[in-house]
């Protein structure tokens, strides 16, 4: 009797299952390879600090497509503010504010009366505007504590030489320049403040070069900077360590709205520091608030007379 092999192949029902079955899996192989393309796109573009694209990872994508990087916020805001920009437009207060303001400046320092000066300026609350120099470039530092505390940095000279930044506008220019980029190994920029050697009324300009300050004075605001002169003066220019009551007696005025009052706090100024106490307490007592200088600031110009 003979015996039929038995036919093992499967059944057409099982053979449908079973290809349901690779099809599944081909499915989740290919979901699962698509998403570990996309999660590379993803991280390649954040290397590359960009948004992913729509589509990026699928067929035909180009990678290297690079979406426009939104604008790095400042890190110091102050900086948009009080920044050297010849393109900023604004609108510069030479008539006043028509508020109750003093503006306390400093000149020629910084030396080891600054910190003496930020210590006053910190026990009233105030803040203030230095208009520094590089005459002691060992002081440098200075500039950035007065910066930190909030009070502006404006650009006096870096040599205060009058026979060298006024004998021509390229040397004042180049002199501007030096302490320009001083101040900025301080604070991280520029600043647009400036005030003249002198001001911009000074005469001795003029033993060097004949009308300097007429074109300085149209130039500096060309090339973006603000010039600052002032309204009262403290006196204390006017010799070594000139007395407290002189310095009071001067500064303390009365029929300004806007007082922009000039102090020095370079090294031979010692008793500005002592003055400044009944100086501020005199104008808070009749009612004047205390401001650095900035772009909203009363602009105080002299008569130019070179």
């Amino acid at each position: 009797m003979s015996h039929r092999p038995k036919d093992t192949r499967p059944s057409a029902h099982k053979q449908q299952r079973r290809a349901r079955g690779f099809a599944l899996i081909a499915v989740f192989l290919l979901i699962v390879l698509l998403g570990a393309a996309g999660a590379l796109a993803t991280l390649v573009n954040a290397q590359q600090g960009r948004a992913p694209l729509a589509g990026d990872g699928g067929p035909g994508t180009v990678l290297d497509r690079i979406a426009p990087r939104e604008p790095e916020e400042p890190e110091d805001p102050r900086a948009a503010d009080l920044a050297l920009d010849p393109g900023k437009k604004t609108e510069w207060k030479f008539d006043g504010t028509g508020k109750k303001t003093v503006y306390l400046t400093f000149d020629d320092g910084p030396s080891d009366n600054t910190p003496r000066v930020l210590e006053v300026l910190d026990r009233y609350g105030i803040k203030a505007t230095f208009f520094v120099t590089g005459h002691e470039p060992d002081k440098a530092p200075y500039i950035k504590d007065a910066y930190d505390k909030g009070h502006s940095i404006g650009l006096h000279s870096m040599t205060h030489n009058y026979d060298q930044i006024y004998v021509s506008e390229e040397a004042f220019f180049s002199d501007l320049e030096a302490v320009g980029n001083m101040v900025k190994e301080q604070i991280g920029y520029v600043p647009y403040l400036t005030r003249f050697p002198g001001g911009a009324s000074n005469t001795i300009s003029a033993n060097y070069c004949a009308g300097i300050m007429t074109s300085l004075v149209e130039d500096v605001q060309a090339r973006g900077y603000q010039f600052y002169d002032w309204n009262v003066s403290s006196a204390d220019a006017s010799g070594t360590n000139v007395a407290v009551d002189t310095l009071v007696q001067s500064s303390c005025v009365e029929g300004y709205t806007n007082v922009m009052l000039l102090f020095h706090d370079s090294s031979t100024k010692d008793t500005t520091p002592d003055a400044l106490p009944q100086i501020i307490e005199y104008y808070q007592e009749r009612g004047y608030a205390f401001e650095p200088v900035t772009r909203e600031a009363f602009v105080c110009h002299h008569d130019v007379n070179n």
